[in-house]
């Protein structure tokens, strides 16, 4: 799914029409009365022991299924909530992520990644160098650290992780911290990931005339080429252990914000963004998901549109069938689900009709603020959310 927004010829390039129905969809359902009976509880996991007000930023539930990860925002402490129990069982200190941390645990829950955030993250128009961190949840440690990364991905063994820099991506080995000298990409690339099954490396650069030549969409478009040098990006596939370029996903893109294969492996979902061109008629905060199989790289018709701020959470639910996207109504935040197949929108939780359910609040306590984090929990039925400096649990499926 392409949505480059740089010349009114390159307008073809983008599926126009799933884009304005999928929008228009998002509209009407934003405007609509959420007065629907959903089912929905407001908690609040401070205890004596950790009494610090400040918002969340992120959530993130490990593998074991009852450990949630949840993200502040400044330098107090980052705390691991269980479920099952209905407290804090631990804190971290992870050091000053002033704004909030994007939280991932690894795929058997032994680190947690932690990629830096900003109350005003979205920079379409330039590439912003960020922190990482990765963090051994048994004892709080950092085993790795570097402050002027573009991103970066943990690989399914937990043993290394692939970085990008202005450089281009290095494997940094997590055990000595070293960086691999035969395996490295000299390019620079925007954004990284690894597929589930820890065989194939995803990376967003900006495109060279010859790759978009072999495009079938654009080749034939002189505009479209010399735009698409300028501010587009194309995803390469490279083999993980050789680092040697397998295929390229055929459509260029706006600017790649995320790159992220499905827990499932089914596939690697592109974040991107249009330039913002002075005059554009495009909504400043519009971005999207695109969909392409993980396997082949073949890109495929769902595209899940977002009008949020930052940029938005994305996850699919336990059964892989329900794709949720964060994005913004006419004045707040909403979790907007969607059929992962068809992308056919299915349900929304809009965080303003909330607000009673948090008043009155006390001792600098407040609602909904901040940024919009989400994770499913794997009873398949249920949500939990950030709200200010307390949470929400959404049953979606009564």
């Amino acid at each position: 799914m392409t949505s480059i927004n740089t010349s009114n010829r390159l307008e073809r390039l983008s599926y126009p029409a799933l884009i304005a129905t999928a929008l228009a969809g998002l509209l009407t359902l934003v405007a609509a009365a959420q007065s629907d009976g959903q089912v929905y509880r407001v908690i609040n996991i401070r205890d004596e022991a950790n009494t610090t007000r400040h918002i969340q930023s992120w959530l993130d539930l490990a593998p074991d299924g009852r450990t949630l990860a949840v993200a502040p925002t400044q330098s107090f402490p980052f705390r691991l909530y269980d479920l099952q129990e209905n407290r804090i069982t631990r804190t971290l200190d992870v050091g000053n992520w002033y704004a909030g941390a994007r939280s991932t645990f690894s795929s058997s829950g032994r680190y947690l990644v932690l990629q830096q955030l900003f109350y005003l993250d979205m920079a379409p128009n330039k590439v912003r160098p960020v922190k990482f961190q990765v963090v051994e949840v048994a004892t709080g440690r950092a085993v790795y650290h570097a402050e002027d990364l573009y991103n970066a991905a943990l690989s399914p063994d937990e043993r290394h992780l692939y970085t990008l820099g202005p450089s281009g991506l290095d494997v940094v080995d997590l055990n000595s911290g070293e960086r691999s000298a035969q395996h490295r990409v000299d390019r620079p690339g925007h954004a990284v990931a690894v597929s589930t099954d820890g065989t194939r490396v995803a990376v967003a650069h900006r495109p060279t005339r010859a790759e978009l030549a072999a495009m079938p969409s654009v080749r034939n478009d002189k505009d479209a080429l010399k735009a698409l040098e300028k501010v587009g990006h194309i995803v390469v596939i490279y083999d993980a252990s050789t680092l040697q370029p397998l295929h390229t996903l055929d459509e260029p893109f706006d600017k790649i914000f995320r790159l992220v294969y499905s827990s499932d492996g089914r596939d690697l979902w592109i974040h991107a963004k249009p330039h913002t061109r002075k005059g554009s008629a495009v909504d400043p905060r519009q971005s999207y998901v695109s969909t392409a199989d993980a396997a082949t790289g073949a890109m495929k018709r769902t595209t899940f549109p977002s009008l949020s701020t930052y940029e938005p959470d994305f996850r699919i639910s336990p059964d892989g069938r329900l794709f949720g996207i964060v994005s913004q109504g006419r004045k707040f935040l909403e979790i907007h689900l969607y059929e992962r197949e068809t992308g056919r929108m299915v349900d929304r939780f809009e965080l303003s009709y909330r607000f009673a359910d948090a008043t009155p609040l006390k001792d600098g306590e407040f609602g909904a603020d901040g940024r919009l984090s989400f994770t499913f929990l794997p009873d398949g039925r249920t949500i939990w959310m950030t709200f200010g400096t307390r949470l929400i649990e959404w049953t979606y499926a009564p």
